[in-house]
């Protein structure tokens, strides 16, 4: 059932079903305005909540860290970066990534591939990230690079 072209309940959402058995993933439904999507393999954890008329995909990076000026740092270089998505403090789960999604592209196409991008970009930034938090010192641009694969970066650094 739909009002305004959006599902009353989320876990209708066209295609989603089908996506994650297709992908391997779990669908709980915690609510009629959230998901939890959960990969099979990894263990990873995705929630899909609605926000109005927006959904928003929100995954763990990190539990229960500290907003340390190294990681804030750190943050704000990852986020000068074409990533297609963005870290957040969440002072309930920790360092999280975060994907918004207006009505438009509300598409389980859309949704899927964001969470893939999504998941590729936490392997790839976690290990640097840890070592942020456990040295103290922020990740500059050459190690970030370095991070997602990127070698001799056409980036002014």
């Amino acid at each position: 059932m739909n009002e305004g072209g959006l599902p009353l309940k989320l876990v209708t959402l066209e295609g989603l079903g089908e996506w994650c058995t297709a992908n391997g993933f779990e669908i709980e439904e915690v609510g009629s305005d959230e998901v939890l999507l959960t990969d099979a393999e990894t263990g990873s954890a995705w929630s899909l909540f609605r926000v109005e008329d927006w959904l928003q995909a929100k995954g763990l990076v990190i539990d229960e860290v500290e907003p340390t000026h190294a990681l804030c740092e750190t943050l704000v270089r990852l986020h000068d970066r074409l990533i297609g998505c963005r870290f957040a403090l969440d002072q309930q789960h920790g360092l999280v990534i975060v994907a918004d999604f207006g009505r438009a592209s509300q598409t389980i196409e859309g949704i899927g591939e964001t969470l893939m991008q999504m998941q590729s970009i936490i392997d790839q930034t976690a290990p640097m990230l840890d070592k942020v938090i456990e040295k103290g010192a922020a990740a500059d641009e050459q190690t970030i690079d370095r991070a997602f694969g990127v070698m001799g970066s056409l980036r002014i650094h």
